[in-house]
């Protein structure tokens, strides 16, 4: 019996080593699992050994283990007991390892994959039952006997195969992105873009409906923030402005529960209140952080902790994203100005513009107003707005009346085909960012699509993590270090690592070019807190590897400023 289980054990670790592997080596498939600690550990520095991807190790590991327990089952006396040393070597060295790996994830890269959780497992598992089968090894036993325990493994790996091919098959499929969604019909934005109880500012009688589907981790809407905010106020009489959550888990670990803390604000009145202090501080979007928050602006406390801890709002999230989906939302920032869709970030004026001439469009008289948002008529959740009507009408008016502009039409689309939002649209339905205005325009110089934060950013080749122990490697070895420091260059001013340039993250996409091939180039960022998880300068890496930049010399330093400056390394360099 306890080979039928040694055997298993190893089949189990075998199983989850070679998708391990397979996700490791395809990048173009997101893992299939439990929480979000699998991407963190896959796209840190610690995923490879000696340039070896390190599921390799332990489908090797598995595998001998398995064929040393088939083996002693077919051994004399003599060679079984050699097989029992052997396996018990073999099992003890996988548990050293793997308890290697278990402190990696936990102290160095602060988050758990389930894969390699579920394999150290197996192993520890698989060292309790080397000892026993050791310390009570029985004498010889009879040729039936034997034969027979070869027959019951035989039928465990059958078993094995059995369950794990067509696992492995259906945890194939659910690795592939999710396929782009149809446009919209207006009765699904009527239904899903506003519905009642969602946050909103300025006035909920408004023609004009902007909708914001953003990202609290993602630096491109902390960039874009500001002028969004600029835009509620000066329109703050004549649009609705609501803003809808879209945490890209897989590769922001820490927007998901950004996004509940600003539910449970708007629990208590202060929705919009939390959302600039989240934005505010994207370097710190830990738990402890956003409690600091939530206490900064005199929340209930106790009450706002419950509500963050419990995942109370997690269900409202769920339905924001499920709504984003839907719409054909797949970046953040994404924009709907009425019935135009918009991905990536708008400078004030261009913003401004856009919303100008959506309500000259639907006859509405611009004011300019430019004083300050009235309280927002939604900051308690779940309260309707005052005229669900209206925005309905709003919406199908805008629908049927809504023209596009030279300064507005899509590049990408066809010479016959305008962009007029999601309907009618070529597939995937987007404005991409306006790039396509003419020269010299409002909206010359926005940024490319690229510019935002997507779930296809997730299937492209992550960069890797490195820590301050393998940055003093380097330092020592034979590299030449380029440090790029990707925070805006108001930080850079301020402090920054010796010798490193500044390119900021939204810059890289026009300057990458300037940055030399034949140098190992260290993108950092700040670095204050356990919640930064190097964000901007992961993507700013995956920019580098998609222009040919070797992999091995495009690193992310995740302990970042704060890290270099308490290492002590500027001194003994």
């Amino acid at each position: 019996m306890r080979k039928l289980l040694a055997l298993a054990l190893s089949l189990l670790g075998l199983f989850a080593s070679l998708y391990l592997l397979y996700t490791y080596t395809s990048p173009s498939r997101p893992m299939v699992c439990i929480g979000t600690g699998c991407e963190a550990v896959r796209a840190s520095a610690y995923s490879t050994l000696w340039g070896v991807s390190m599921p390799v190790f332990g489908v090797l590991g598995y595998t001998l283990l398995a064929i040393v327990i088939i083996a002693e089952a077919l051994f004399s006396a003599s060679l079984a007991r050699l097989a029992r040393y052997a396996f018990l070597g073999m099992a003890g060295f996988g548990f050293l390892f793997s308890l290697y790996l278990e402190y990696l994830q936990g102290f160095v890269i602060h988050a758990y994959c389930a894969w390699c959780v579920t394999s150290g497992a197996a192993m520890t598992a698989l060292l309790a039952l080397a000892i026993v089968n050791l310390v009570r090894a029985g004498p010889e036993p009879e040729p039936a006997t034997q034969l027979a325990r070869v027959q019951g493994l035989f039928a465990v790996c059958v078993a094995g195969a059995l369950v794990g091919v067509p696992a492995f098959y259906l945890l194939a499929r659910h690795s592939q992105l999710a396929p782009a969604a149809p446009p919209a019909t207006t009765a699904n934005l009527v239904e899903r873009l506003a519905p009642p109880g969602s946050h909103d500012a300025g006035n909920p009688q408004a023609l004009l409906t902007v909708v914001e589907f953003g990202d609290f981790e993602c630096p491109v809407c902390g960039r874009g923030e500001a002028a969004a905010r600029e835009v509620r106020a000066q329109y703050a009489r004549q649009i609705r402005f609501v803003f809808r959550q879209f945490p890209l888990e897989r590769i922001h670990p820490f927007a998901e529960k950004a996004a509940e803390a600003s539910e449970c604000a708007g629990e208590q009145g202060k929705f919009w209140e939390m959302v600039d202090k989240i934005y505010a501080r994207q370097y710190d979007l830990s738990i402890a952080g956003l409690e600091r928050d939530a206490a900064e602006l005199g929340l209930d406390q106790p009450r706002f902790n419950q509500c963050l801890t419990s995942g109370a709002m997690a269900g409202r999230v769920r339905q924001d994203v499920e709504d984003g989906r839907a719409l054909g939302v797949r970046a953040t920032p994404t924009f709907f100005s009425g019935q135009r869709r918009i991905e990536g970030v708008l400078t004030a004026a261009q913003f401004s513009q856009l919303v100008a001439e959506q309500l000259a469009n639907l006859g509405a008289a611009i004011t300019g107003n430019v004083e300050p948002a009235p309280t927002p008529a939604a900051a308690a959740p779940k309260k309707p707005a005052a005229n669900p009507a209206a925005t309905r009408n709003s919406l199908e008016e805008s629908a049927a009346t809504t023209r596009p502009t030279p300064s507005t039409r899509d590049a990408g689309a066809d010479p016959g085909q305008t962009s007029t939002g999601l309907l009618g649209a070529a597939p995937g339905g987007s404005l991409m960012g306006l790039q396509g205005a003419a020269p010299g325009g409002i909206f010359a110089g926005l940024p490319a699509a690229g510019a935002t934060c997507s779930e296809a950013d997730a299937a492209k080749k992550q960069p890797t993590l490195i820590d301050t122990q393998e940055l003093r490697r380097l330092l020592t070895g034979n590299a030449t270090l380029l440090f790029v420091d990707v925070r805006p260059a108001s930080d850079y001013a301020v402090g920054r690592i010796p010798g490193a340039i500044s390119l900021p993250a939204d810059e890289i996409d026009r300057r990458w070019n300037t940055l030399p091939k034949d140098r190992t180039i260290i993108l950092y960022e700040s670095g204050r807190s356990s919640g930064d998880i190097c964000a901007a300068g992961r993507a700013a890496g995956r920019t580098l590897l998609e222009h040919g930049f070797p992999f091995s010399q495009v690193k992310v330093y995740q302990d970042g400023l704060v890290g270099w400056e308490g290492s002590g390394i500027g001194t003994h360099r």
